[in-house]
């Protein structure tokens, strides 16, 4: 018997030990110190003073950018390639000629054209030679007709004092009137030459029309560009036949880029022009070009229920014609408080920051500690959340470490 319980009681004096070993380690743990039972060091963090800043209240977008000048280049006539002066890509100016068509029958037809001038200006000629001798003609009868109007006149007065002839009147007065019908004649002959050179000079004008018409068609052998802009992919080569619907490729400036953004109606009360749009990536929601809103509809789509708006940027050259982007309606700005959204936790559905505060040690002496506080936050503003309600300006929070951080902790702001 004496040995029996002599073996239990060295198993409970163990037991004994191994409790005390326990608890002395679990003290050791809750003061921090693993081993040695000291306080938990602080941890290094850096600190957000936060200050008052710029808040911007707006919704997103999204849409497709379209250049604010884009050409199809096509002919003006049809004809075949002869060449290709210039390649995708190239930046071109106004007048920069594209391509030249090979224009067999231009050239044949403008030669036609000025002999046809050529043989007016000869017609005009003789018009004017016959209208010449028809008017000297006209001339040389009208003095004829004078002469005779005289002779009568003086047999008529002979003829009244009885020193000449009943008879030599009656031929005076023959003579007159058949000066008279021939100048009647002649002025009809002025007047076929006048109208036989305003025919000339009609020919002449619409045969300078033929000329001109064959060298539009001439100047059409070059295919310019009409604006400032880049090169599209070329869909032609030398060789090819194209006609006035054939396209030979696009010229597109983009210096400057609009975006189509349909906005749901019940904005209407808020929409004016000049509001800035900020441009963000779909992907990475980075800001990549700024402007502005230029054109607001009058209408509302009545199936969408949405107003059309136009907003232009200008292009730094990492946006293109067509890109797909994402953009941002800022409707006003106001003062608020931002803090990163690195700085933030999230428990249950709320939001958590940690701020610092100097509170008493058990030393007595001031120690920085963080305390988890509740927050409710607004919209994202880049890599910023607005904070609505929780924080006051001149208040201080953590922004790195965050996962390491707990209510209370300790702390060592870095500088």
């Amino acid at each position: 018997m004496v040995k029996v319980n002599s073996a239990i009681g060295h198993k409970l004096l163990g037991s004994v030990l191994l409790l005390s070993i326990l608890v002395g380690c679990s003290r050791g743990e809750q003061a921090g110190a693993p081993g040695m039972g000291g306080a938990m060091p602080p941890l290094p963090i850096k600190v957000l003073d936060l200050q008052p800043g710029s808040v911007e209240d707006g919704s997103d977008f999204v849409g497709t950018l379209a250049a604010a000048e884009r050409v199809t280049l096509q002919p003006q006539i049809q004809g075949r390639i002869e060449q290709v002066l210039v390649t995708s890509g190239d930046r071109v100016n106004p007048g920069t000629p594209i391509v030249s068509l090979s224009l067999d029958q231009a050239q044949p037809e403008v030669a036609t054209a000025e002999a046809g001038v050529s043989s007016a200006r000869a017609a005009l000629g003789t018009a004017e030679a016959q209208l010449q001798a028809a008017e000297a003609d006209r001339a040389r009868i009208a003095a004829d007709l004078a002469l005779q109007q005289t002779e009568f006149n003086r047999t008529q007065s002979l003829v009244t004092e009885g020193a000449q002839s009943q008879q030599q009147l009656d031929i005076a007065r023959r003579n007159l009137d058949t000066a008279r019908a021939s100048l009647a004649a002649a002025d009809k002959r002025v007047s076929a030459s006048r109208a036989s050179v305003s025919q000339a000079q009609a020919g002449i004008r619409e045969a300078q029309s033929r000329v001109a018409s064959a060298s539009v068609n001439l100047g059409f052998k070059q295919v310019n560009s009409p604006i400032l802009g880049e090169v599209g992919d070329l869909l032609v080569k030398v060789g090819d036949f194209v006609t006035p619907s054939t396209t030979l490729t696009t010229i597109t400036r983009n210096d400057q880029l609009d975006m189509r953004i349909s906005v749901p109606s019940n904005y209407a009360s808020q929409l004016r022009t000049g509001l800035p749009v900020q441009l963000l990536d779909p992907n990475s929601k980075q800001a990549i070009g700024s402007g502005s809103l230029f054109f607001i509809s009058p209408q509302v789509d009545p199936n969408a229920q949405s107003i059309l708006t136009k907003a232009r940027f200008p292009n730094n050259g990492s946006l293109r014609d067509g890109q797909y982007v994402q953009a941002r309606i800022t409707w006003r700005k106001s003062s608020g408080l931002l803090v990163p959204t690195t700085a933030i936790t999230r428990v249950g559905g709320q939001s958590f920051v940690f701020v610092v505060e100097e509170k008493p040690a058990e030393s007595g002496q001031a120690q920085t500690v963080v305390t988890q506080r509740p927050v409710k936050l607004g919209n994202v503003q880049g890599n910023n959340f607005v904070v609505q309600e929780g924080l006051q300006p001149g208040e201080q929070i953590a922004t790195t470490n965050i996962l390491r951080l707990r209510d209370g902790a300790p702390v060592q702001p870095e500088s």
